[in-house]
C-alpha cells in the first residue's frame, strides 16, 4: 500500500522540480520568469494546501470508522461479558438450589430414619411390659 503512494509524491516531487528548473532556465527577462515562479508557486501551494485537506478529510473518516468499529466490539464485548455472567450465576444458584434440597432431604430421611428407629426400640419394649 504504501509502494503506490511513495512512487506518487515521487511523481509530483519530481515533476515540480523539473517544472522549477525548466522556468530557472527559460530564455525569458527576469522579471517575467520571476512572476512565473511567484505564480507558479502560489498554484503549487494552493494544490499542496488542497491536498492536505483532502488527506485530513480522509484520516478524519478513517478515525471515525475505527472508533465506531472499537464502541461496536466494546459493546459486543460488554453484552457477551454480562450474558456470561448471568449464565454463571444462574448455574450457581441452580447448583446452590440443588444443593440444598438434596440436604433437606438428607435431613429428613435421617429425622424420620432416627425416629423410626426409636419407635422400633420402644415398641419391643412397651410389648414386653
Amino acid at each position: 500500500m504504501e509502494e503506490p503512494r511513495d512512487f506518487l509524491s515521487g511523481l509530483i516531487v519530481g515533476g515540480l522540480i523539473g517544472a522549477a528548473f525548466g522556468l530557472l532556465f527559460a530564455p525569458e527577462p527576469g522579471d517575467r520568469t520571476r512572476e512565473r515562479l511567484r505564480r507558479q508557486s502560489e498554484e503549487w501551494g494552493s494544490r499542496a494546501r488542497e491536498q492536505a485537506d483532502r488527506v485530513a478529510e480522509r484520516v478524519r473518516d478513517t478515525a471515525g470508522s475505527v472508533a465506531e468499529q472499537v464502541r461496536e466490539r466494546a459493546d459486543e464485548f460488554a453484552t457477551k461479558a454480562r450474558t456470561s455472567a448471568d449464565d454463571v450465576i444462574k448455574r450457581g444458584r441452580d447448583t446452590f438450589d440443588e444443593k440444598t434440597e438434596h440436604l433437606r432431604r438428607a435431613f429428613e430421611d435421617g429425622r424420620d430414619s432416627a425416629r423410626g428407629r426409636s419407635r422400633e426400640r420402644r415398641s419391643p419394649e412397651g410389648s414386653e411390659g
